[in-house]
């Protein structure tokens, strides 16, 4: 079949294939020259355009070393053409957006830029092909959560081209801190504001105070000279006090001590007193003469209580000396928060005082034994005139017997007291003790009471309670204690007796319903010689009973006490050790 084409054609054909055969050598060319290349090591990596866009492709054995500095970086890294699309990227920056490097390279780096921040880079990015740059942008990751970085845009020149280098350091933990501080600063500038006006009012204060201080300066002066004064002559006054005074700490050591102090406990001025409760020096003692147990000095008194003491006497035995007695008053010092910090006790010499007390005592003692003779005498001499009685007497004389024995029981009772109140002091008072069911003891001893017909004593109580006692002595406090009762309390009707066990204690209480007692009264009802005087009225006795009550319970490892408030009556008390089973 004959070509019906033109001869003009025909070339223009050739001359096109002619062109598409040199445009082929071309490419074979520049293939060949690829393949050379990747050869001898000259190519690290290929991007390839598909359907999917550019794709990177890198050769492992091209620059490792290089890669593995690269992919240790904390920085995220990124190499870009002049498109703008990643031609590599490192795992920090995958890291970064959270997503994998397949997703990653031979896309467009603006596309993992944030929205806002698009222009911006745009911007920079055409930039940075004249110098290097650098700028702070968000990355969006593939969550859209926002990463702030810092970029630093670098050029690259390879054989291929110019590229751009992108390295990229995560500034999260730097803006979080930044917002912090960004709050601080907000809150100090308000505590700022606050502190300028407070510096105002206070300028104003400051101004008016500073007047009020001008004019009381001079006031001020005076006072603490005057203060100054005092102590001062607190200080002349305490060196020169009749009476010793010492300041004690908890431990019983001095913190001070005055020259009386030391002169009363035969110190040279030199010498300290060291601890108030145990010295080397000396002993305390009671006033029976017994050791005194540290905690009943009357400063650990005051400190443990927490309440003063007064005129509390103990005896001082030194080593090598007659012993002497001292009266203590004590008192607890506070701080300005009202807790106690340490104790003041001051004190006195009172030798002369105590030996007179037992001259009078051996003079009582001395003075019952001379009464108790003949009274005992003449007691006899009565008895006996009313035995011989036949009758023939007159009534006056019944009348005068009766009355002449009444006295000389009242006389015989307190010659009694005399001499037992003696032999307290002089430690001298021994027991015959024999156990005994306290509860018929006290059953019998009422019976023997010769009470008018108005009263009544009840008793109540445990029945099978046995003691050790002297029988004798217990009698004497129970006889005290309800005459007691029967004195100071007439209207009470009834007197009830409670025996009851108080653990390893029996425990006897008289009850009346009586008028009560005074509280101010209460302290001192077991003291010697004191007698209670309610409503002017005046009673016989020498103010013994409860004394010799008290010390006749105490001898016998007992304690003794009183309940009383006023309209309600009064319950005296007593304990004693229960007898071993």
């Amino acid at each position: 079949m004959k070509d019906k084409r033109s001869h003009t054609e025909l070339l223009a054909e050739l001359q096109k294939l002619s062109t598409e055969l040199q445009a082929k050598e071309i490419e074979l060319e520049e293939a060949t020259d690829i393949i050379d290349a990747i050869r001898n090591g000259e190519v690290d990596a290929l991007v390839m355009k598909s359907g999917q866009g550019h794709q990177l492709f890198t050769l492992k054995s091209a620059d490792q070393t290089y890669r593995i500095f690269i992919e240790q970086m904390t920085e995220g890294a990124v190499t870009l053409n002049s498109s703008g699309n990643i031609l590599y990227a490192n795992s920090q920056f995958g890291t970064l957006l959270n997503t994998l490097l397949e997703k990653i390279t031979g896309h467009t780096f603006v596309n993992f830029v944030a929205e806002a921040d698009r222009s911006y880079f745009e911007s920079l990015f055409e930039r940075s092909w004249q110098h290097n740059s650098k700028g702070e942008l968000s990355l969006s990751g593939i969550h859209g959560n926002l990463v702030p970085v810092q970029l630093s845009l670098n050029i690259l020149s390879l054989d291929e081209g110019m590229s751009m280098s992108i390295i990229l350091t995560d500034l999260t933990e730097q803006k979080e801190s930044q917002r912090l501080l960004y709050q601080k600063n907000i809150e100090l500038e308000a505590a700022h504001a606050l502190t300028r006006k407070f510096n105002l009012h206070l300028e104003e204060t400051v101004k008016l105070r500073t007047k009020d201080l001008e004019n009381s300066i001079y006031q001020k002066t005076l006072v603490e000279r005057e203060l100054r004064s005092n102590q001062e002559q607190l200080s002349r006054v305490l060196e020169t006090m009749a009476e010793g005074v010492t300041i004690i700490d908890f431990g019983g050591n001095v913190i001070y001590a005055n020259p009386m102090a030391k002169k009363i406990l035969g110190l040279k001025d030199e010498e300290n007193i060291r601890n108030i409760y145990n010295d080397a020096r000396w002993t305390n003692v009671t006033l029976d003469g017994d050791v005194l147990p540290a905690d009943k000095h009357p400063v650990a008194i005051t400190l443990s209580e927490e309440q003063p003491m007064h005129d509390y006497e103990i005896g001082i035995q030194p080593a090598n000396g007659e012993r002497f007695y001292i009266s203590i008053n004590a008192a607890p010092i506070r701080d300005e928060n009202g807790e106690i910090i340490s104790g003041i006790a001051t004190f006195m010499d009172v030798t002369h005082r105590r030996k007179v007390f037992e001259q009078k005592d051996e003079f009582i003692s001395v003075a019952s034994h001379e009464l108790k003779t003949p009274i005992t005498s003449l007691k006899a001499s009565l008895q006996l005139l009313r035995r011989l009685n036949t009758g023939a007497e007159s009534e006056l004389f019944h009348k005068l017997m009766e009355q002449a024995n009444k006295s000389m029981n009242r006389v015989s009772v307190l010659i009694e007291d005399l001499l037992n109140t003696s032999k307290f002091t002089g430690g001298q008072l021994h027991l015959n003790k024999n156990k005994i069911n306290l509860y018929e003891l006290i059953a019998g001893c009422c019976d023997e009471l010769r009470l008018e017909d108005q009263y009544c004593i009840t008793m109540r109580g445990d029945k099978t309670l046995n003691v050790e006692i002297d029988a004798y002595k217990i009698e004497q406090v129970l006889i005290n204690l309800i005459n007691n009762a029967i004195k100071y309390a007439s209207e009470s009707l009834e007197i009830l007796i409670n025996v009851e066990r108080f653990g390893a204690l029996a425990k006897v209480a008289v009850i009346d319903k009586g008028p009560g007692i005074p509280p101010e009264v209460v302290p001192h009802l077991f003291d010697r010689y004191y007698r209670v005087d309610p409503a002017g009225r005046q009673y016989s006795g020498l103010g013994l009973g409860l004394y010799i009550s008290s010390e006749i319970i105490k001898k016998h490892g007992g304690q003794i006490g009183v309940e009383s408030e006023p309209g309600s009556g009064s319950t005296f008390w007593f304990t004693l050790p229960c007898a071993p089973q």
